[in-house]
């Protein structure tokens, strides 16, 4: 299948930060769940890959901390976890004359695809903007979402899901995205349900175009109260995915529209591409595979995505990433300058600004590994002088 797709592979480990206190004269810990860091791989522990390297110079590579001043000994650690990774999902639906179909489409698959989600690990939230069926048995141009997502009746289900009751027609989906935000009338403002930690994702459906351009939209919504909620033009937080009358095989944004759709619907591909987001056919006649992609791409360019530990904001060169697969003791994770060294080093990390940064962003490669094997755990450990990257 044709679509735009993000590269990160999904991660659906734990992410434990553990801060580094100073070493004292035996290099111990007051903490009982804490443990030294390793000078370099363990020549028990495998590669990731089953394969044990007895030499403690496999793929992790000799990443080291030098335990304080005088090099001498390793820092202990203690263990302190932190939330998972959070994704509030919007889900914007033409409920024009043409999208019938397509609508029951997305009821359809709309529990498989927030399983998917879950399944992944992400704390996620979903919210609809469309109208809104009174009754599981209520036909036309509405929607009732069930449940296990939704709740008896069409209802809401706080924490997890909310339905904004509002019309959406062919080509105004951006302007009520921004509108109703945060709208004056209660029941249709969604900024409340949103959580100012999370990124934000949008599917947008629709078989026509945006009245509004995908520029004016981006600068509208960045610069929504309170500041930073989607990022800033240079750190987006924020994902846009699209399900609009792109013509599978063609070009994106450029290419002739699907044949049941309107339009191609060029601006919201735009968005797509300024955010990195999947673009797909809303001329399918099964969005079950759409669905899956969306959840799938969302999942892998957000679960490799770990908040640098704020204890590491003074000095980012005083931390130090391990793994730990189950039944192994921890290895150290090689870090890089970027993901261009991954190539060399795939079971390394880096960070997504070396000067000021903000996330700690995992190999490809590596994440595909980690979720692979369950309880796997990810750990930060700061306060003692790492390697340079590589």
């Amino acid at each position: 299948m044709n679509h735009r797709r993000v590269r990160r592979i999904g991660l659906t480990s734990l992410f434990v930060v553990a801060p580094l206190v100073a070493c004292m004269a035996a290099c111990g810990s007051s903490d009982p769940g804490s443990e030294p860091f390793p000078t370099g791989p363990d020549p028990s522990a495998t590669n990731g890959n089953g394969n044990g390297n007895g030499n403690g110079n496999g793929s992790f590579g000799n990443s080291t901390l030098d335990g304080g001043s005088d090099g001498q000994g390793a820092c202990a650690a203690s263990v302190a976890e932190v939330a998972k990774a959070k994704v509030d999902i919007v889900f914007v639906i033409d409920n024009s004359g043409s999208m019938g179909e397509e609508m029951t489409q997305i009821k359809t698959n709309v529990n498989s695809f927030a399983q998917k989600i879950g399944q992944t690990g992400l704390d996620y939230r979903v919210i609809f903007i469309v109208r809104k069926a009174s009754s599981p048995t209520q036909t036309g141009l509405v929607i009732c979402v069930p449940p296990p997502l939704g709740g008896a009746n069409c209802a809401d289900n706080p924490p997890l899901f909310w339905h904004i009751n509002q019309d959406v027609q062919s080509t105004n989906s951006l302007s009520l995205i921004l509108s109703t935000y945060d709208s004056t009338n209660a029941a249709l403002a969604w900024n409340k349900h949103l959580r100012a930690d999370s990124y934000k994702v949008f599917v947008e459906v629709t078989d026509d175009q945006s009245q509004m351009t995908s520029q004016a939209f981006d600068q509208a919504l960045l610069a929504k109260a309170p500041a930073g909620m989607f990022g800033t033009a240079a750190d987006r937080r924020y994902i846009f995915h699209t399900i609009a009358g792109w013509t599978p095989g063609t070009a994106f944004v450029t290419g002739a529209r699907c044949s049941t759709s309107e339009n191609n619907g060029s601006r919201y591909q735009e968005l797509s591409q300024l955010t990195k987001g999947i673009i797909d056919s809303v001329c399918k006649t099964d969005y079950s595979g759409v669905l899956d992609n969306i959840a799938k791409g969302t999942a892998d360019r957000l679960a490799c995505e770990l908040t640098v530990p704020t204890q590491a904001s003074a000095d980012p060169t005083k931390v130090a990433v391990q793994v730990t697969f189950p039944n192994t003791p921890p290895a150290a994770l090689v870090r890089v300058t970027d993901a261009s060294k991954c190539a060399q080093n795939p079971d390394a990390w880096y960070y997504d600004d070396n000067a000021a940064p903000k996330r700690i962003l995992l190999c490809a490669d590596f994440c595909t590994r980690v979720n692979a094997q369950q309880g796997t755990k990810i750990q930060a450990l700061v306060g003692c002088k790492a390697d340079d990257p590589r």
